[in-house]
């Protein structure tokens, strides 16, 4: 038997072993008729291509085998990147947490975890009516509370509002107004109706309070972890 021969043997061993592979892995992909025929096609196809390939006398065997092997850990790699883009994925999003400490990392459906930020405590990027805010989790807020700024931000009319509550802060007591959240969101955790206030004064911060976080199911830290289930 040639070594052209062989080659083409080998590399049609190899492409009937995968697609064996795959079909075993994904069984449902291939119930449709349609599906068959055009794999079947591919399958000759490939295979006509490489016979041409192999079999041409133009072809330079060590050229040829360099090439294969080339292709075949390109294959390979691609191959491993999409079996495992689940584990990739979540690798991802780890490391972005430990970058982006207020970035949550959707851990489960409607479950998300936060990482403590270098001032010790933990922040949430979240969305509130279509905009994005950076709150401080304070378990001692009653309420989720804007800063004046962030609730300019958010579109809301401070000519509407009365300032004619009082709220206790870090700094001290502070007047504030009554507002309704229609709609607030952390990753997949969605939340309507949330009671929350806006305050007349500076504050470092809005703050997530308990109006948001007793919606939840879960609110637990393990070390410098945080984790809100939905």
């Amino acid at each position: 038997m040639s070594l052209r021969t062989i080659i083409f043997v080998v590399c049609a061993i190899s492409l009937t072993g995968l697609v064996l592979y795959l079909a075993n892995q994904y069984s449902g992909s291939l119930d449709n008729n349609i599906d068959q025929v055009r794999l079947i096609q591919a399958v000759a196809l490939i295979v006509l291509i490489g016979a041409g390939l192999v079999f041409s006398p133009r072809l330079n065997l060590k050229g040829a085998l360099k090439y294969i092997v080339i292709w075949g850990l390109v294959g390979l790699a691609v191959f491993t990147a999409y079996a495992f883009r689940g584990e990739f994925t979540q690798i991802g999003a780890r490391i972005s947490g430990e970058l982006l400490p207020s970035q949550a990392v959707e851990t489960g459906q409607g479950e998300i975890t936060i990482h403590r930020g270098a001032d010790g405590h933990f922040h949430l990027n979240a969305n509130v009516n279509g905009t994005n805010i950076r709150f401080l989790v304070d378990t001692g807020a009653s309420v989720v509370t804007l800063s004046r700024q962030d609730a300019e931000r958010t579109g809301f009319d401070f000519n509407d509002l009365q300032f004619d509550q009082q709220y206790r802060t870090a700094n001290g007591t502070a007047w504030g107004a009554r507002i309704q959240i229609g709609a607030m969101s952390a990753g997949p955790i969605r939340v309507q109706g949330v009671r929350a206030a806006i305050l007349d004064s500076e504050l470092g911060s809005s703050l997530l309070g308990l109006s948001f976080l007793d919606k939840l199911s879960k609110v637990s830290v393990q070390g410098d972890t945080m984790t809100l289930r939905q």
